[in-house]
């Protein structure tokens, strides 16, 4: 029986020859990289037989074409890059996205380049929350439908509309899964076509608006229906429905938003039209897809004169959206706070909010600044990784605070994308960039 004793001493011995042959070796290989990278220098330092190829390009991997404003070869952003999309205004980076939408016959091609632009980080908005209202409600009333059209802030709730129900949505401001504050008020009754909400703080009732309803004397014009919630706050009663005599063309595409205020005295309300010119979107080359010229529509109410009378919105003055509002349609308008300068207007066919100023003195926008740039800008709802719509069917807005928004989302259509579906029906809360 052989026994082997390893000592101390021979171990280290042992240790130090190993540590002296990788030395070496890694000396050889470390020369040769050398000589290698002195070989590809000097070959780069010569003038390429194509000319065109560079030693910057050789080294990197890269050639020059292959590389875009805001993005690298992986298709990752790069802020060390000169931001050259700083330049395109906001039309042009707003019909960029709209190129590569394919639910409405933009490209398929998977293009990235609407994302990976610098712009597309500066105007996209930050998704802070969101749910479904089927998540919202503790009790559902057997409805599993909610086409939210509408929202505004009232009483300390947020007030939803559907296109579907005949409910109001109340929601409080912890936007939570069904929160014990949440609740339907009122019948779900039958599909309502409400498309917008105001509360008017001094006769404490709700103004609800149907896009469109046919009239004997006045034709196809809108209407509101003035609500009183009753003391259980469980439901609410109708006061009055009111036309709006102005003519429409399309059945529909006629008001989607609405304002309710006070100016000496009497009500007013602000009615946004859905497509602009507040024409129609038929036919050859339709007027009411003429991007930005959207109208806002100034009315003053004007209560029966007797029993034959009917009440009515008297039309004061057609308000133009500034230009630069450049969308394709207006679904949705806030204003924050009361006369409040800031103003959001929502486009759900761009998936997009204009932001901008709007003067109640004068009943205009606000065009440009003081040094004569333009006063608004467009952000947009966030894409999925393909860089893919799915904020497809936002409807409704309200302001939270300066850099908060929250938006509601309609059903999502059998035509639209499949990647519709994931956000529709839902409440979300948006942060500015």
């Amino acid at each position: 029986m052989t026994i082997k004793v390893w000592s101390r001493t021979g171990s280290m011995h042992a240790l130090l020859l190993t540590l002296l042959f990788w030395g070496a070796a890694a000396t050889r290989i470390s020369n040769n990289l050398r000589a290698s990278a002195q070989s590809i220098k000097d070959e780069v330092s010569q003038p390429s037989i194509l000319g065109l190829v560079n030693e910057d390009q050789v080294l990197n991997g890269v050639t020059a074409s292959s590389r875009r404003a805001g993005s690298n070869h992986n298709d990752q952003f790069n802020d060390a890059e000169e931001d050259d999309d700083d330049d395109m205004d906001d039309k042009s980076f707003l019909l960029l996205g709209a190129s590569s939408d394919i639910g409405r016959g933009g490209s398929d091609n998977n293009d990235k380049d609407f994302c990976l632009k610098n712009k597309y980080r500066k105007r996209t908005f930050k998704v802070v929350k969101e749910m479904p209202f089927v998540g919202l409600f503790p009790e559902l009333k057997r409805t599993r439908r909610f086409e939210g059209s509408g929202i505004a802030y009232a009483k300390g709730s947020y007030w939803v509309v559907f296109d579907s129900l005949r409910s109001l949505g109340q929601v409080d401001l912890r936007f939570s899964f069904r929160g014990p504050f949440n609740r339907l008020v009122g019948p779900v009754g039958e599909e309502s076509q409400f498309e917008g909400i105001s509360y008017d703080n001094v006769t404490d009732t709700f103004f609800v608006l149907r896009e469109s309803m046919e009239h004997e004397e006045h034709g196809l014009v809108p209407l509101t229906e003035e609500l009183r919630l009753t003391e259980s706050g469980n439901s609410y009663e109708v006061l009055e429905r009111c036309i709006v005599p102005f003519a429409l063309q399309d059945v529909n595409k006629g008001f989607e938003s609405l304002v309710v205020f006070w100016r000496d005295g009497k009500r007013h309300m602000l009615g946004l039209c859905e497509s602009n010119f507040c024409k129609t979107v038929q036919g050859p080359d339709p007027p009411g897809l003429q991007r930005g010229n959207g109208r806002l529509v100034w009315a003053t109410y004007h209560a029966p004169e007797d029993e034959l009378d009917e009440c009515r919105w008297d039309v004061q003055k057609i308000i133009h959206l500034p230009s630069d509002a450049y969308l394709l349609d207006y679904s949705a308008i806030s204003f924050r706070g009361e006369f409040g300068a800031d103003v959001a207007v929502v486009s759900q066919e761009d998936a997009a909010v204009w932001v901008g100023e709007f003067d109640w003195k004068e009943m205009e926008f606000v065009t440009s600044n003081s040094d004569g740039t333009r006063m608004g800008r467009i952000y947009h709802f966030p894409r999925t990784s393909e860089c893919r719509k799915q904020y497809c069917n936002v409807e409704g807005v309200a302001w939270i605070d300066g850099e908060r928004l929250v938006v509601t989302s309609d059903k999502s259509k059998g035509i639209q994308d499949f990647r519709c579906m994931d956000k529709d029906q839902s409440l979300h809360i948006m942060a500015l960039p």
